[in-house]
């Protein structure tokens, strides 16, 4: 119960008029016949009594009861789920989220109360990186890789500025802000200035050492990218063992949430462990998502005494295709031609090329170990440069070379023999299985052409679909006459009466020569520097297309429909960064198309759809997209269209990418408590813990509404006077007084 008034005049004036009063009515009948001292004592008392009542109606004070305070009022609690809540400094070495939660639950009787006596709203947020509502039926784990209280403080202003029923915003968190986008204490102003009372509860402890026993996951790798479908895939993760040296693990491979892998390790290395992993890749094509978890030997999610579980996993996603060609390229340790052949086959994902250079000049003994894993390993197309048949025979385990004959032959691989030193004529390649399927016939005297060589389609090559560098057949020829001659060749010998010469030099010596072999096909090039095709401004173009149709024509998918494919520069990406792609359109035979039209759109974690433009750059359509401030799954997906010939070629493929927060979260491990103070603005609107939470509650219960009159239960009401009898009763006996001073002052004569 408490007493209020609502006056109209200052009450000084008020008390300087009754002084008035009394004066001038003793002056007023002093000397005055038959003004005895008790008739002018008795006319003053009606009169200050008067006076009295005529202050009460200026003043018009009410007793106020506690239990009319139920406006509805609106109080708002958000709680810290960041990563580091999971640190366990706590008492009994409890994570901070537990004891958070605990005094949660423990304050419920009291949020009830508000509840259901006090008329208060209460409205639960949780946040990290973002806002989000909370269920305290459905906690969940602490697991947001920010602590944003900027972002808090920001996002619930602008959802509750226009609220003028805010009882007050509760914050529970540590106070370890890692937020960059607003300035949380000029925000912690602003809330106090709506008005409304900001209260922060501290968990965790300041002096928690950044040096905490902790497993955490730190790299990963996942090879062949992209993944045959019922291949073998390897994954590769980086593991770091703060005070866990020595310690024993298991480490899982998850596909899809499911588990495809695990191994029992020992991480010997305070930082760095390498953990390599095999499993077999999915059957179906697609995308999958490729986790690494580290438990305990007994599968517990944290290792005893681990300070948090929330880095023991990383996650990123690889691509599972039917498609592909394993190409496998054989030479020596030498600069230009393979390196570049490899890089641009490697550009496509629609190849797998592996490559084997010797560096050594001796032989390798006989009997060495298989590089060519003839036994495990199906390759598609096989290409053989600068190195001899003695060294191939060597290192491919026995019988290496019948080996490829049987590949091409009886498999239907393919096989390509390129210029070089050790290649074709004169070389011990002669009367090898590997001659016998080769198109040429290899001339017993060597010989190589120094000088520069043109290389000239013949004109069923320029018919042929390995020689097509433009699909218009006159620009298909005015891009051959334009390419850089060759720097010299190599002696090849006459082409096979099967064979086929595609192209020449100027004095019709083959320089291209192809042929079918058994079930497979064969292809015998006498050039060995096409690497100068590269040059500008389409030379990069020409030379990657010249080589990704001879792997397919010899891999015998030059027919494969084409379509709109999506490739991502990285499968994980840090919050912040940004992330290239390629986007274009496959013409039938796998001819890259260059009037396609694409329209980009990146799909984040929270729905938002984002445009993003593509341009022609280094012979690709790329796009770059940078609003990636938001942890979480990304979605590329494309919509393509182009013209393939008569044909029309469009699709609306997707690739999924994650944004990773950065180690920012996990690398400051002890509490804030100074923060949080600041934050709150007042030394009693600071708590440590939750034991204070209880309490608070109460006092808000109890306490009125910040910048609002409270309406209570109150007596007398005077803002009633139509429908309440106390101000026609206190009018009636005003004017009873009044009339008895009168009555009195003319019966004693003093009227």
């Amino acid at each position: 119960m408490s007493l209020t008034n609502d006056p109209a005049w200052p009450i000084p004036v008020l008390a300087l008029v009754a002084v008035a009063v009394v004066a001038l009515t003793v002056w007023t009948y002093h000397g005055v016949p038959g003004a005895r001292f008790g008739r002018v004592a008795t006319v003053l008392g009606l009169r200050l009594l008067a006076l009295v009542l005529a202050f009460l109606a200026l003043l018009r004070p009410s007793v106020a009861f506690p239990e009319g305070y139920r406006n509805p009022s609106l109080l708002v609690i958000a709680l810290d789920d960041s990563e580091s809540m999971t640190i366990q400094d706590e008492p009994s070495g409890q994570a901070r989220w537990n004891v958070l939660l605990a005094a949660l639950r423990d304050a419920e009787p009291e949020l009830q109360r508000l509840r259901d006596r006090h008329n208060v709203q209460v409205v639960f947020h949780r946040f990290a990186a973002d806002v989000r509502d909370f269920d305290p039926e459905s906690p969940g784990k602490a697991e947001g890789k920010r602590s944003d209280y900027g972002e808090l403080l920001n996002r619930l202003f602008e959802r509750y500025r226009a609220e003028r029923r805010l009882r007050a915003l509760i914050v529970l968190g540590d106070g370890a802000d890692n937020g960059t986008r607003h300035d949380a204490q000029a925000l912690a102003v602003q809330w106090r200035h709506l008005p409304c009372p900001l209260h922060a509860f501290a968990f965790g402890k300041p002096t928690t050492t950044d040096r905490q026993n902790d497993i955490a996951v730190t790299g990963l790798v996942v090879e062949p990218s992209p993944i045959p479908a019922r291949g073998e895939m390897t994954v590769r993760a980086t593991i770091d063992a703060h005070g866990f040296e020595t310690a024993a693990v298991r480490v899982k491979v998850l596909l899809d949430g499911k588990e495809a892998a695990r191994q029992d390790v020992k991480l010997a290395l305070t930082a760095g462990n390498e953990v390599k992993l095999k499993c077999a890749a999915p059957e179906k094509p697609g995308e999958v998502k490729v986790t690494v978890k580290v438990t305990s030997p007994d599968d517990q999610d944290a290792l005893p005494g681990e300070t948090t579980a929330a880095n023991n996993e990383m996650s990123t996603f690889a691509t599972v295709t039917v498609e592909g060609v394993n190409v496998l390229i054989v030479d020596r340790a030498r600069l230009g031609e393979p390196q570049a052949i490899y890089d641009a086959l490697k550009q496509d994902g629609r190849f797998r090329p592996a490559m084997i250079q010797f560096r050594q000049v001796a032989l390798p003994p006989a009997g060495a170990a298989d590089l060519f894993h003839f036994d495990r390993q199906r390759w598609d197309v096989i290409i053989l440069g600068d190195v001899s048949a003695a060294r191939v025979a060597r290192s491919g385990g026995p019988d290496a070379l019948g080996t490829i004959k049987r590949l091409v032959g009886e498999k239907g691989a393919g096989l390509m023999m390129i210029g070089g030193r050790q290649s074709f004529a004169g070389s011990d390649w002669k009367d090898t299985p590997v001659a016998e399927v080769l198109p040429v016939k290899l001339a017993a005297a060597p010989g190589q052409v120094e000088d520069e060589v043109k290389m000239v389609p013949t004109e069923a090559g320029l018919r042929h679909y390995l020689l097509r560098l433009s699909d218009d057949p006159a620009k298909n020829k005015q891009v051959w006459d334009s390419l850089p001659p060759l720097d010299g060749c190599t002696q090849m010998g006459d082409k096979k009466d099967l064979a086929t010469v595609l192209a020449q030099a100027p004095d019709g010596t083959p320089l291209l020569v192809g042929q079918q072999y058994g079930k497979g096909r064969v292809l015998a090039f006498a050039g060995d520097t096409t690497v100068r095709w590269k040059r500008p401004p389409d030379g990069d173009q020409h030379f990657g297309r010249f080589w990704r149709q001879a792997v397919l024509w010899l891999a015998q998918q030059e027919d494969m429909a084409g379509g709109v494919w999506v490739r991502p520069d990285a499968r994980r990406v840090p919050a912040g960064g940004k992330l290239g792609f390629a986007v274009g359109a496959r013409g039938k035979g796998g001819v890259d198309l260059a009037d396609a039209r694409f329209q980009v759109t990146v799909i984040g974690p929270d729905k938002v759809e984002t445009p993003v433009p593509t341009a022609r750059e280094g012979g690709q359509e790329r796009g770059l997209f940078w609003k990636t401030d938001v942890p979480g799954e990304y979605r590329v997906v494309v919509k393509g269209e182009a013209k393939d010939g008569n044909d029309t070629v469009a699709g609306e493929p997707s690739a999924r990418f994650i944004v990773y927060e950065t180690e920012a979260e996990m690398a400051r491990r002890a509490a804030d408590h100074d923060f949080l103070k600041r934050l709150a603005g007042e030394p009693t609107h600071f708590h440590r813990g939750g034991e204070e939470l209880k309490g608070l509650l109460r006092e808000l219960a109890t306490q009125p509404l910040p910048g609002a009159r409270q309406k209570a239960d109150q007596w007398p009401d005077w803002r009633r006077g139509t429908l309440s009898p106390f101000l026609p009763a206190f009018l009636a006996v005003f004017v009873a007084l009044l009339s008895l001073e009168w009555f009195l002052r003319r019966r004693w004569g003093l009227a």
